[in-house]
């Protein structure tokens, strides 16, 4: 065999990277409203805000773009839904919990950035931070992650978020008579440790977000 240039015996990180279960704090890069009233959707556009996978959701929308031979188009990975409650919608199965639903989220995010008060504009949640618990699921045998909940910035970084339990994996192996499911070891952000202090939150690394397209 002939030697080439570019050899280097390391371990290939070009693979698709999960991030890890656990809590993070992140930024809201953008929101949206989906759907026609009554039945509408607040769309918040997140990303990882601190840490060492900081940007890890515009970073993965931008690889998974750039795949050649694609067969399904690029999806964003970072939105988080809520159901906007009103009370004309008659799809809403369980309206009592969109509320309190939507309810607990403002809360997180005005807990999270103090002086701020949700006014009902949308677009005012643009920039501002949020804990977010990600949580570990499976499905045919392949592992993800995906937002489970919000949470409040300070608990984050204090360690006072737990991780969630994984979801119940969506296999037919899984259901099988004597099938076990192993929960993947998941990993925790040391805040105490990537913060320092200043005005821009330590750790946060700033990712272009103008192709990034609901």
């Amino acid at each position: 065999m002939k030697a080439f240039s570019g050899y280097k015996p390391e371990e290939n990180k070009r693979g698709q990277i999960q991030l890890p279960a656990g809590p993070y704090v992140a930024k809201i890069i953008n929101v949206k409203i989906d759907g026609n009233e009554p039945d509408q959707t607040l769309i918040l556009r997140l990303d990882v805000a601190e840490g060492e996978y900081a940007g890890y959701y515009a970073k993965r929308y931008k690889r998974d773009s750039e795949r050649e031979n694609a067969q399904y188009p690029a999806k964003y990975k970072g939105d988080f839904r809520i159901r906007i409650p009103n009370p004309k919608n008659k799809k809403a199965l369980y309206p009592e919990s969109d509320l309190a639903n939507f309810n607990d989220a403002m809360w997180r995010i005005q807990e999270s950035n103090p002086g701020y008060t949700w006014e009902w504009d949308e677009n005012s949640l643009r920039g501002l931070y949020v804990g977010i618990n990600v949580q570990q699921g499976s499905y045919n045998g392949k592992q993800f992650t995906r937002i489970g909940k919000l949470e409040i910035v300070s608990d984050v970084r204090s360690g006072k978020v737990n991780t969630m339990a994984p979801m119940e994996p969506r296999s037919d192996a899984y259901e099988a008579p004597g099938a076990t499911y192993t929960p993947p070891v998941t990993q925790q952000v040391n805040y105490t440790q990537v913060m320092n202090g200043s005005e821009v939150p330590g750790g946060f690394t700033a990712v272009d977000t103008s192709e990034l397209p609901f």
